[in-house]
């Protein structure tokens, strides 16, 4: 056994955690050592009890563990890097705790050392959820990679932009990756694995279980050069991950909401903190020090009509949409017989395509140059 498979079957062994690992390697002087060593001698171990001696000492002799680990990841195409490879993020080995092992669909790209990691609520409003897709989509089309959790809400959101950009996205996972969570976001994370990876520290058949993701937080916030919080309640796992990038010397960001808004409570609080107030994706380049560069020219060829591949669902609301006459999405999904979720998700891809803008009190309005083209 050499060291990554050794690395690999502490990573597999129930609640060992990397601090632990760091204080037993401490103890006996390397991997090799802390593998031939005895139950009382782990037991001596700052923050080792006797049931977790027991499982560390077992497990480090049980290479049935590691076989499985590794049947596992075969059978689901998984990479798995060490901290001792080539291949492993660079950025994760500045932080306090880099994880031992990532378990990788995909592939991360020293491209991806330029990166921005953009989350928030999962009971995320229209309004974060659209914020969160153009700030992604804006980053993308510059060439930042985006970096999320693959969560509901605002995670899901900042993944959509980046793929509608064609960029790329890391999706960092509280579960093993052979039990994606959420599971309804399989498909998104087969799209983000070819376009950037799909991550994780644990191993595979690990559940998501709450106490894993304040832990790969700081991973999403390692990653990255900075944190854009975009919605966020005031006890928000987004505020973990706040706390995570100030600890590891990131930048945070946050975007400010309405001020009677559940979801924007821990933003402001945030920003009353000294958060980076952010509105645009400038804001975020010029406080990294990254050069403000300009939409490309493909970028904004969501203006011209006649350049986009539309779906049957967006034909239907731009035909009921005109620039003079507002209107809210129940009275839309009424015109077009489309549900209120579908005319939500639709009118949120047709902005982004700049084909429709939102009003105050979520109203839209479209183009009249499209309307006039569909017949409208």
């Amino acid at each position: 056994m050499d060291d990554r498979e050794r690395l690999l079957l502490l990573n597999a062994i129930p609640d060992i955690g990397t601090i632990r690992v760091r204080n037993l390697l401490d103890a006996f002087g390397g991997l090799r050592e802390l593998f031939a060593v005895s139950e009382t001698q782990v037991r001596q171990v700052e923050g080792i009890g006797p049931v977790l001696a027991r499982r560390i000492v077992e497990g480090c002799r049980d290479s049935r563990l590691l076989q499985d680990e590794l049947r596992l990841a075969k059978q689901a195409g998984c990479a798995i890097v060490t901290r001792l490879d080539e291949g492993f993020p660079a950025p994760l080995l500045e932080i306090p705790d880099p994880p031992l092992v990532l378990y990788m669909n995909g592939r991360w790209s020293h491209e991806d050392q330029t990166a921005v990691a953009i989350v928030g609520s999962r009971r995320a409003s229209l309004y974060g959820q659209q914020t969160a897709e153009r700030m992604s989509y804006e980053l993308a089309v510059r060439g930042v990679t985006v970096v999320s959790g693959l969560a509901r809400g605002i995670d899901s959101a900042a993944h959509r932009g980046a793929l509608k950009a064609q960029g790329r996205t890391l999706a960092v996972l509280g579960s093993g990756l052979s039990r994606l969570y959420p599971p309804e976001h399989a498909d998104l994370a087969e799209q983000i694995a070819a376009s950037g990876a799909v991550i994780s520290e644990y191993p595979m058949g690990m559940a998501p279980l709450a106490q894993n993701f304040p832990r790969r937080n700081r991973l999403i916030s390692g990653l990255s050069l900075g944190v854009v919080i975009v919605e966020a309640a005031s006890h928000s796992g987004a505020l973990i991950t706040a706390d995570c990038a100030l600890e590891q010397g990131r930048e945070v960001f946050a975007v400010p909401g309405k001020v009677d808004s559940v979801t924007s409570q821990g933003t402001h609080q945030l920003l009353k903190q000294g958060a980076k107030l952010t509105t645009t994706v400038d804001d975020i380049l010029e406080e990294l020090r990254l050069e403000p560069i300009p939409m490309p020219r493909q970028a904004s060829a969501a203006s011209a009509p006649h350049n986009l591949r539309m779906t049957d669902e967006e034909q239907r609301l731009l035909a009921h949409l005109s620039p003079d006459e507002p209107q809210d999405i129940d009275a839309l999904a009424a015109t077009t017989g489309l549900s209120v979720s579908v005319c939500a998700a639709t009118l949120l891809g047709l902005e982004l395509k700049r084909l429709v803008k939102q009003l105050p009190g979520k109203r839209f309005i479209g183009s009249g140059s499209v309307a006039k083209r569909l017949g409208a």
